[in-house]
C-alpha cells in the first residue's frame, strides 16, 4: 500500500518507532501531508529529548515562528538561567522581535547570563540600539554590574558605539561606575581610541582620576 494511503494513526505510529530527530524531520518532510501531520511531534520530541535544543537555534537566527511553536508545544519549562541565556543570545544576533518574544513569556530583562553577563550589555556592545531601548523600558538595570566589560556603558564604550552610549547615559547610567576588565567607561574609551566618547563622558561628568 503507498505510504499515503495509510492512516493518520499509522504514520503517527511508524514516526514514533523512529529513534533519531533527524529521520523524524525527514519523514516528515517527505510531503505536505505528513509535514502538517508530524510537526507538532517533531517539536515535542526535540523538547523532550534534546533539550529544547531547537529553541537555542531558534534564539540564535531570529527564527520567531518556530520559537513560537516550541513554546505552544511547553518549551517555555526552562529554568531561569536558560531564560536568560536565550535572551542573550537573541540580544547579541540582534533579533528584537525574539526578544520580545522571550520577555512575553516572562524572561527577566535584568537576568544575568550569557557570554556578556546579560541582555543589556551583549545589546550594547554589538550596537543594537533598539534592543538597548527594548530591554531597559521592560526592566533591565543600566547599572547592573556582571560580565567582562563590567556594565552596559563599558561595553558601549569599548566598541565605540556612540549612539547607545548616549541613549545610557540619558536612562541614567553612572558614568563613573567601577568594574570589569578596564576600570569605568572613561577608560574603555580612551583604550580603544574612541575621542567622541571620551569627549561625550567628560560632558557628562566622567572623572579623570579614579
Amino acid at each position: 500500500m503507498p505510504l499515503l494511503h495509510l492512516a493518520n494513526e499509522l504514520l503517527c505510529s511508524i514516526s514514533e518507532n523512529l529513534q533519531l530527530e533527524r529521520d523524524i524531520n525527514a519523514f516528515a518532510q517527505t510531503n505536505r501531508r505528513l509535514y502538517h501531520l508530524l510537526n507538532s511531534y517533531l517539536y515535542r520530541y526535540n523538547i523532550r529529548h534534546s533539550e529544547s535544543s531547537a529553541l537555542w537555534w531558534a534564539a540564535r537566527h531570529g527564527q520567531e515562528a518556530t520559537a513560537q511553536k516550541l513554546l505552544e508545544e511547553r518549551a517555555d519549562d526552562q529554568g531561569a538561567s536558560d531564560w536568560y541565556w536565550l535572551l542573550c543570545v537573541a540580544a547579541e544576533q540582534g533579533h528584537k522581535g525574539m526578544v520580545k518574544l522571550l520577555l512575553d513569556k516572562d524572561a527577566a530583562g535584568d537576568g544575568q547570563g550569557g557570554g556578556y553577563g546579560d541582555a543589556l550589555q551583549a545589546a550594547s556592545y554589538k550596537g543594537h540600539e533598539q534592543i538597548v531601548t527594548l530591554l531597559i523600558d521592560r526592566g533591565a538595570n543600566v547599572n547592573a554590574q556582571c560580565g567582562q566589560y563590567g556594565n552596559a556603558l563599558q561595553a558601549a564604550s569599548y566598541k565605540g558605539n556612540l549612539q547607545i552610549v548616549k541613549l545610557l547615559l540619558d536612562k541614567d547610567a553612572d558614568v563613573n561606575a567601577q568594574g570589569g576588565q578596564f576600570g569605568n567607561a572613561l577608560q574603555v574609551a580612551s583604550y580603544g581610541g574612541h575621542e567622541s566618547i571620551v569627549k561625550l563622558l567628560l560632558e557628562r561628568g566622567a572623572q579623570q582620576q579614579l
